[in-house]
């Protein structure tokens, strides 16, 4: 079985969870790669042993530096400097007696490993906060002005020869200590901002995916609440209907038999109805499945409500006023809701005896629906059927479709009242 070798993505991830171990392996290759030369110039300059291993010492610490080059940009910059400082500061190295580089005086700023200096300064210039970047341009172009007074009048290294210095030298040796300064700078500060411009698109990213997760959650929360508010309605109203029923069907069972059979009919439809109502409510939740053909009730469905009410034992008066105007189907569903929760309560809550008047007025800007009853329950317990979770569910739907709502006792008149002010077909407010 051949092993199969890491993809770029894999090798690119291992690189990134690592970078202490990348950091020293480059260090090591520049090393290798610079300071042998170092070690066989200096190591054959007519100096003491101490003078030439100080110095080569010195430019140890230099590559040692650049192994620290991310993780502390700041302190392998400053042991950088250091190091081009005594650099710039010692003598010329005389080359060995035979050999291509036989007699040669090259000032030590030039050995190879003076390479190390420019590799801290594209990090510093990429990886350290400010104000260290401009800080370390500052520090890296007095460090070539000191180079170019090292270098400004004697050439001769280059051919062993006295060379005289001229215009021509000098300009060489200051554009190219500029542009030597300015080059990895300019790269770390453009690795610098691309970094922080990726890592700003990330955390945009991050927040969109967070604003999207919120407002799904929304969304599903307003779901719920919808679903309550339908599940509410189906089976408050149509329950209430059948318990109502069902005691009066049980006190008149040994007196009058037949209207006991009409209660129990009674029950037997409203609990019909509102299985079907459920399987339509529920029938949206299944999104594998088509929803249930029932529609959904409207305002005109008002007087078939009122009549399954009266059948159920309770007096209520309905009162049609004015010329009906389109609604939108929300608003007529809301309209419908607000009955039927509003006749529920009164089942529930008036007591014995109580009427209801639904009092539906048309106006050209919409429609307002009244529901009030003379019942006990509204002066006692008003708060709570205010504050019930029927009556929150009926506010939600009617601010939902445009209007607006109050519920509270009827007054001196006693009893309860629900009022909905709801708008046509283009008159949202």
């Amino acid at each position: 079985m051949q092993r199969r070798a890491p993809s770029l993505p894999g090798l690119d991830a291992w690189v990134r969870a690592r970078p202490g171990l990348v950091d020293a392996l480059f260090a090591a290759a520049l090393a290798l790669v610079a300071f042998p030369s170092a070690v066989a110039l200096v190591g054959a300059a007519p100096w003491p042993p101490a003078a030439r291993a100080a110095l080569l010492g010195v430019l140890l610490a230099g590559h040692v530096a650049v192994a620290f080059r991310r993780s502390r940009p700041v302190a392998a910059f400053a042991a950088c400097c250091a190091v081009m400082l005594v650099l710039v500061l010692t003598p010329d190295v005389t080359g060995p007696v035979a050999g291509d580089l036989a007699g040669v005086s090259v000032p030590p700023v030039l050995l190879p490993s003076s390479a190390v200096f420019l590799v801290v300064l594209y990090a510093v210039a990429a990886h350290a906060a400010p104000p260290w970047p401009s800080l370390s341009l500052a520090g890296a172009l007095a460090g070539a002005a000191a180079v170019t007074a090292r270098l400004w009048s004697d050439p001769s290294w280059i051919s062993g020869q006295p060379v005289p210095a001229g215009p021509g030298w000098r300009l060489f040796v200051v554009l190219g200590l500029v542009t030597a300064v300015l080059a990895p700078w300019g790269l770390g500060r453009f690795r610098a901002v691309r970094a922080a411009y990726v890592q700003a698109l990330e955390e945009r990213a991050r927040r969109a995916e967070e604003e999207q997760e919120r407002r799904a959650e929304q969304a599903v929360l307003a779901e719920r609440a919808r679903i309550a508010r339908e599940m509410h309605d189906v089976v408050a109203h149509s329950l209430a209907v059948m318990v109502r029923q069902a005691e009066g069907g049980r006190l008149v069972a040994a007196k009058d038999p037949a209207r006991a059979v009409q209660a129990l009919t009674a029950v037997a439809g409203a609990g019909r109805e509102a299985l079907a109502d459920m399987r339509t409510a529920l029938g949206a939740l299944r999104p594998d499945e088509p929803a249930a053909a029932a529609p959904q009730p409207a305002v005109q469905d008002v007087p078939a409500l009122v009549e399954r009410v009266r059948g159920a034992g309770l007096d209520v008066e309905l009162v049609v006023v004015g010329e009906p105007v389109e609604l939108e189907r929300a608003v007529s569903l809301a309209a419908y809701r607000v009955v039927q929760e509003a006749l529920t309560n009164v089942v529930k809550h008036a007591g014995a005896g109580a009427r209801a008047r639904v009092e539906l007025r048309w106006r050209r800007d919409g429609l307002r629906v009244a529901v009030r009853d003379d019942g006990s329950g509204g002066a006692g317990s008003g708060r709570e059927r205010v504050d019930g979770q029927g009556l929150v569910g009926m506010r939600e739907r009617v601010v939902l479709a445009g209007g607006e709502l109050s519920a509270g006792p009827g007054g001196d008149r006693g009893g309860f009242a629900v009022a909905a002010e709801l708008p046509a077909r283009g008159a949202r407010r």
